[in-house]
């Protein structure tokens, strides 16, 4: 059987009593590869393991003498008719590090340097702070939808649903803090 491994395509399905493998095919480069997860053997054929998913997905095309895995930078694969998620290749992974470093630089380092440029300027940066802050969370929401396995996206998620949570629980102790305040005053 032959595969098309997300942009590599020609290689040979090696069925081994530790898993499938794939063997790449000579003229594909090294760098590509490496970003692939291949690895170099003794006999400096390029191999590389595949994932259970990735396996029943092979298993289930036997009878193929060919098969194609999606393109580079699709997450979602196809077994049996549904939808899976597959691996996260090392391209992906670093282009949602990207994303989420991107969004918290928008979503913290903006914001301080904005609170720092108001308290020594005097200015009013407010709405600058609300628009970063809006696509900080826009962009994180990109990255969980699209990488749906990258794991510095779910953290990025659960931090800013803790800062979301901690946000509304001062409202909430500031608003009763204010009623008490006056509940205080109206009776002198």
């Amino acid at each position: 059987m032959i595969v098309n491994y997300y942009g590599i395509p020609g290689c040979e399905c090696i069925w081994d009593q530790k898993g499938i493998f794939l063997a790449a095919p000579a003229a594909v480069s090294t760098q590509s590869l490496q970003q692939m997860g291949f690895y170099c053997g003794h006999d400096n054929r390029w191999y590389k393991q595949l994932t259970p998913q990735e396996s029943a997905y092979i298993d289930s095309m036997k009878n193929m003498s060919v098969v194609d895995f999606p393109a580079m930078g699709s997450s979602y694969g196809m077994m049996g008719g549904t939808p899976f998620i597959m691996e996260e290749s090392p391209e992906d992974k670093k282009k949602a590090n990207t994303l989420c470093l991107i969004s918290l630089l928008l979503g913290h380092g903006i914001n301080i340097l904005s609170y720092l440029i108001t308290n020594a300027y005097k200015t009013d940066s407010h709405p600058i702070t609300a628009l970063t802050s809006l696509a900080a969370l826009i962009l994180m929401i990109y990255v969980r939808v699209k990488y749906p396995k990258n794991k510095f996206g779910k953290v990025l998620m659960i931090l800013y649903i803790v800062e979301a949570v901690f946000v509304i629980l001062c409202i909430i102790a500031f608003v009763i803090m204010c009623d008490s305040f006056m509940r205080d005053c109206s009776g002198m």
